[in-house]
């Protein structure tokens, strides 16, 4: 390790954080700074104190809001981030550091899914990361299996980057959605993933909510920064429709030689209009957005 690290970890009254503090020490190096984020009892936030990291009580909802809270604080070069429970292998962050100090990523994850301890994940919740991290890697041309994960490794670049964006709730993902979106590269590491020893996850109330948010936000992201894809393949798609609506009308003129499916047919044509306007939403959207690029870099 020759960069100095900033190690956040956000925390609700989670037992296994004073561990886990002692274990990132001792693997990674006594000189790391670690950051505790928490949203706690004033009991609980007296008790970090005896860790000797740096304790500073969480403003707003999420984990994703805390990360952040923590990585404006960070001093590090390298920053990385990691549940408090206890769940995810710790050489997690020294593989994810080698491989951002080798140059050859700006954002490390750490994929659970090759290797889960049994009754560490329910199995909806692989499903539904499994959906999500295929939906992140479609979107952003990346591959990555585990977009939900809570360990991370981050280059001070990439991050200095987004300091300024406000959190939305996406967990991890927020930070991987942000930078692959400016063209970061975003990389993974496999990792452990152990069940929980101490208590239950406090992560959010209704899991499925929470992954309907997430894959929300990746659609919006790339609404927002990619509209002719979005605008112009829905317009290819509706136009699509339309033609095959119309044809099939047309088909039934040819053979019968008399016109009666006038409601099919007005349908076609609004279609294939509307497809056509989308498409041209699409192309105005993009060339607008380039536009914008192009006067923020002069």
């Amino acid at each position: 390790m020759h960069q100095s690290i900033s190690i956040v970890i956000p925390t609700i009254e989670e037992e296994s954080l004073f561990s886990l503090v002692e274990k990132l020490r001792q693997t990674i190096g006594k000189d790391i700074e670690i950051i505790i984020v928490d949203k706690s009892s004033d009991t609980y936030y007296n008790r970090l104190k005896s860790t000797g990291a740096i304790v500073i009580r969480q403003r707003d909802k999420g984990v994703e809001s805390a990360i952040m809270q923590g990585l404006r604080r960070a001093k590090g070069n390298i920053l990385a981030s990691i549940d408090a429970d206890e769940t995810h292998d710790i050489s997690g962050i020294v593989d994810g550091v080698k491989l951002v100090e080798s140059g050859k990523a700006d954002l490390v994850l750490g994929n659970r899914m090759g290797s889960l301890e049994q009754g560490s994940m329910d199995a909806y919740i692989k499903v539904g990361n499994s959906v999500l991290s295929w939906m992140f890697g479609k979107l952003y041309k990346t591959e990555v299996h585990d977009v939900l994960t809570g360990l991370f490794v981050m280059r001070r670049g990439a991050f200095d980057s987004i300091r300024e964006v406000e959190p939305y709730r996406a967990g991890i993902a927020f930070f991987a959605i942000e930078l692959a979106r400016l063209g970061y590269r975003v990389r993974e590491v496999d990792i452990k993933y152990y069940k929980r020893r101490h208590g239950k996850s406090k992560l959010t109330k209704s899991k499925f909510a929470y992954g309907v948010n997430v894959a929300s936000h990746l659609i919006r992201q790339l609404r927002d920064y990619s509209p002719l894809l979005v605008f112009g393949g829905l317009g290819v798609i509706v136009g699509l429709i339309g033609l095959a609506i119309g044809i099939g009308v047309l088909s039934d003129f040819l053979h019968s030689g008399v016109f009666v499916q006038t409601g099919r047919a007005l349908a076609a044509f609004m279609l294939v209009v509307l497809g056509f306007l989308f498409f041209v939403a699409g192309l105005i959207l993009d060339m607008l957005l380039e536009i914008e690029k192009r006067m923020v870099k002069k």
